[in-house]
């Protein structure tokens, strides 16, 4: 039994958005396979052409293990199939060197009579949103750098998206040949909505947004369209159409559930905290107090103290900040880059087998040096940039712990 009967109930675009010059997204579907109906959206990276061949690799691989074996187990099915499709990337890419170091997320859908299976690897998301309640819910986490930030609590989830390292991904197929998705079952109710899209979607608009636009009245394709087009409007915080957009939409109508199950991964509400956030809270407010009236009877010696230890952390990040050199790696990259061309030139350019495969094996020389030059100039940027957030962090600890020195001296006055 399919657990969608009516084809307008389902929904799948791709849009290249406003900045990118190739789509690297790739996505398909197949229904009634030997192992239910299939839903796959994979977001590539390794460049425009890397990118794009990695996640239609994945998409093809796992389709079509999906339709040539028959599968007892359904999580069996989709591990297999990525672990399947993992094993073709980075086959292609040891056989091509030129794809040297492309991967790609990767979301899959398979639903069955007896519920909807799902897995995911990286940061492309599924959602579904309960048509009854009218409530969207991420109903994967997002294998990412960020996320952990976010899991840690070093960060919210609003700050997520506009984080410098969001887009570093913690897991992807193609990358190493020991691939951990992450699986999970649902039992959608008729009604609900299924939302698999890469982050060219939700990394442009919130989920507020999203959820808003899925509850309102309209086709199916109505309701994906807006999505798309408002994905490359964006919104407040950025602009859109900053990434590829991928949306595919499963609206379920034949489900034997009167109630919906599911794992959901929704973040907190900005602000909001429950009974127990409120009564720690309360402890903390009083444990402050306290704190803050022993320093005012000691004479506040604390906060010099405090002080000039921050001065002195403040002193040597910026040395340490002094020493990242990003021009000297971009100028590498850049003289690299034009050896790079030269190397093509002369590939193009040999008539004779044997020069051109001394041509060819010199530009993969050199592809190597400027591979590593651009790894190394990236990490730069990334510890210049974290180390710029954490000499910020100081300046405003210690612009705090002044402004207490100030606030405490007039009232012991």
């Amino acid at each position: 039994m399919s657990l969608v009967k009516n084809l307008d109930n389902i929904f799948d675009k791709d849009d290249i958005g406003r900045v990118r010059k190739a789509q690297e997204d790739s996505h398909d579907m197949a229904l009634k396979t030997p192992n239910g109906d299939v839903f796959v959206v994979c977001d590539g990276m390794g460049g425009h052409v890397g990118g794009a061949k990695a996640s239609s690799i994945a998409v093809e691989s796992i389709i079509n293990n999906l339709k040539e074996k028959k599968y007892d187990n359904p999580v069996d099915a989709l591990n297999d199939s990525l672990q399947f499709a993992n094993v073709q990337i980075r086959g292609f890419a040891n056989d091509h060197p030129e794809y040297k170091g492309m991967g790609t997320t990767a979301c899959v859908l398979l639903l069955q009579s007896d519920g909807a299976y799902y897995a995911h690897v990286g940061d492309s998301r599924i959602y579904l949103y309960l048509g009854k309640e009218k409530e969207l819910h991420r109903i994967t986490k997002d294998h990412s750098y960020v996320q952990s930030l976010v899991d840690k609590g070093i960060i919210k989830d609003y700050q997520a998206e506009t984080h410098f390292q969001k887009n570093r991904i913690l897991k992807a197929l193609g990358v190493t040949p020991n691939l951990e998705p992450t699986f999970n079952k649902a039992k959608p109710k008729n009604g609900d909505i299924f939302l698999i899209c890469s982050d060219g979607l939700s990394g442009m608009i919130p989920d507020s947004t999203i959820e808003k636009v899925l509850g309102q009245n309209g086709t199916l394709e109505a309701k994906g369209e807006l999505l798309i087009n408002l994905a490359l409007q964006g919104e407040t915080v950025q602009p859109g159409g900053q990434d590829n957009c991928t949306v595919e939409l499963i609206e379920i109508d034949n489900s034997p559930w009167s109630k919906s199950e599911f794992e959901s991964f929704n973040p907190h509400s900005k602000g909001r905290k429950s009974r127990s956030s409120k009564k720690k809270l309360s402890l903390v407010v009083v444990i402050v107090a306290l704190v803050l009236a022993i320093s005012v009877v000691v004479g506040l010696s604390w906060i010099p103290l405090q002080i000039r230890g921050l001065d002195k952390k403040i002193s040597q990040l910026q040395k340490e900040i002094s020493k990242i050199d990003t021009v000297a790696t971009f100028s590498r990259m850049n003289e690299q880059c034009g050896d790079l061309e030269e190397a093509k030139k002369k590939i193009e350019e040999a008539t004779v087998p044997n020069a051109k495969k001394a041509a060819e094996n010199g530009y993969r020389e050199k592809k190597k040096l400027y591979d590593s030059s651009e790894n190394k100039h990236r990490e730069n940027v990334d510890a210049l940039k974290s180390k710029q957030s954490e000499l910020q962090d100081l300046r405003e600890q210690k612009e705090t712990l002044q402004q207490n020195c100030i606030f405490y001296k007039n009232r012991k006055k």
